[in-house]
């Protein structure tokens, strides 16, 4: 026979499962938040981009951490080389440009974005520009000029760079996750 007590105990466990179950896209937007979502919601419009997209490499670049600063030297959310901020930036005709300025959200988003846009002009799918963005746009080239990579997310292993390689399938993971708990 059960007693009261473990009854009792077995119920409250039903209705916390169910409570989960019923409420676990809300649970997970702790995991997944957003930030920024004006400011990305801006750009994406403005560089005809998934906001998801935006989200999901800020979300693996830094976990939204403003002052995120890479051992190579990438800045900010969407992680940006000063050198890459700077040429950005003279494309935007910005006078006195900083890397210092990649750490504002602002400036960083939409350098990000922009960046992103232009690979994706210059690249065939997703998954090149994720791998350009990361590993070098050179770098992408050439290894599918020379056959290294045929560009596909079933052979990103092909990716000579572990980072490269991981980051990739990260992004997509994240891209899909987060139009998962939000869509």
């Amino acid at each position: 026979m059960i007693k009261f007590k473990e009854m009792i105990i077995a119920l409250l466990i039903i209705i916390l499962i169910s409570i989960l179950i019923l409420n676990h896209k809300n649970l997970l937007k702790l995991v997944y938040p957003i930030y920024y979502e004006d400011i990305i919601v801006e750009e994406a419009k403005k560089n005809d981009l998934d906001p998801y997209l935006i989200i999901s490499v800020i979300y693996v670049e830094s976990k939204f951490r403003t002052k995120a600063t890479s051992p190579k030297g990438a800045r900010g959310l969407m992680q940006v080389m000063p050198k890459t901020g700077k040429w950005i930036s003279t494309v935007f005709g910005y006078k006195d440009f900083s890397p210092e300025d990649l750490y504002e959200p602002k400036i960083n988003i939409s350098f990000g974005s922009w960046y992103l846009k232009e690979l994706i002009g210059r690249f065939d799918n997703l998954y090149t520009v994720l791998a350009a963005y990361n590993g070098g746009e050179g770098n992408v080239k050439r290894w599918l000029e020379e056959g290294v990579w045929d560009g596909s997310y079933e052979n990103v292993e092909d990716i000579p760079f572990g980072e490269t390689r991981d980051y990739v399938a990260r992004v997509i993971r994240t891209l899909l996750r987060y139009k998962y708990i939000y869509e």
